[in-house]
């Protein structure tokens, strides 16, 4: 077990490319497959309304951006950063749909209106930091750095919206208590990232990271269906 640096990369060989972090690609391409069958599950809720359709939206863009993700990973001896670059970018933006489905079904149109702004600003300033990561920190040497925009981004979206209003929301329904139970379940995630937890080279810190996301996208969907059941109800 590794905290504060990671394992030496996997690397193999196959079809006469040299590939790496077999592992981690496992993980992204679980991730993308969940997430497109989610999205699919959704695909008809979507029409009706905002919430369902920035559910769908976020499972779309998550799915892609771990599949891009997943690319770059395997593919680093002949992508370097810039295989890696698009997942981060799509990253901010599955974030920010979650957000705007959270906040869609607040009662308050004030506080409604806020809380899209205060989206809206956080989504520019953290493209805007994790462009001048970009260009002012040498990604060659520790691409990890480049992770440290986005998750503190997923960690304060999600807590802010999944934790904050999903406890707000499950007071009056109770089913949407999964809103921030998967806050729970996936913070540790945040811990992994930043402080290198490495169990082992074959489950390192993406890979437990990955595992608690997949947990995390069957508790966003139990929230939406329940969500929806309690629009029958009224």
């Amino acid at each position: 077990m590794l905290i504060g640096e990671d394992f030496d990369k996997i690397e193999f060989e196959f079809l006469g490319l040299n590939m790496q972090e077999p592992n981690t690609f496992i993980g992204d391409m679980l991730l993308f497959i969940f997430a497109l069958f989610f999205a699919y599950k959704l695909r008809n809720l979507r029409k009706t309304g905002g919430f369902f359709n920035n559910w769908y939206l976020f499972y779309i863009i998550f799915g892609v951006g771990f599949f891009l993700g997943g690319i770059g990973h395997l593919f680093y001896t002949y992508l370097g950063i810039p295989g890696k670059t698009p997942s981060w970018y799509l990253g901010f933006f599955s974030v920010y749909f979650i957000e705007r489905a959270m906040i869609t079904i607040h009662s308050n149109l004030d506080l409604k209106k806020l809380f899209f702004k205060i989206s809206n600003v956080k989504l520019v300033l953290v493209l805007i930091a994790e462009l001048a990561v970009s260009f002012l920190v040498d990604l060659e040497a520790d691409y990890s750095r480049a992770m440290i925009i986005p998750t503190i981004n997923s960690t304060l979206g999600l807590v802010l919206t999944l934790g904050g209003l999903g406890y707000y929301y499950s007071k009056k329904t109770p089913g949407l208590k999964f809103f921030w139970l998967s806050v729970v379940v996936q913070l540790p995630a945040a811990f992994f990232q930043i402080m290198k937890i490495n169990i082992h080279p074959w489950f390192d810190k993406n890979d437990a990271s990955h595992l608690l996301l997949i947990f995390g996208l069957f508790f966003y969907f139990a929230g939406i269906k329940n969500y929806h059941k309690s629009l029958k109800k009224d």
